[in-house]
């Protein structure tokens, strides 16, 4: 599995029934998903996705 498989996984892992949830908590999880989607977009090339 390559790195940009596992990235995808565990976004899918994160939002999984999240449709499920009090819309709250739904905005929520989509907010840390995208928080931590955005710092992997601006990480230095060495540690963003595809690097290495």
């Amino acid at each position: 599995m390559t790195d940009h498989t596992n990235l995808t996984g565990d976004i899918l892992a994160k939002l999984d029934g999240v449709d499920q949830l009090r819309p709250a908590d739904e905005l929520a999880a989509y907010e840390q998903v995208l928080t931590e989607l955005t710092e992997l977009l601006n990480a230095p090339e060495t540690q963003g996705p595809g690097a290495g």
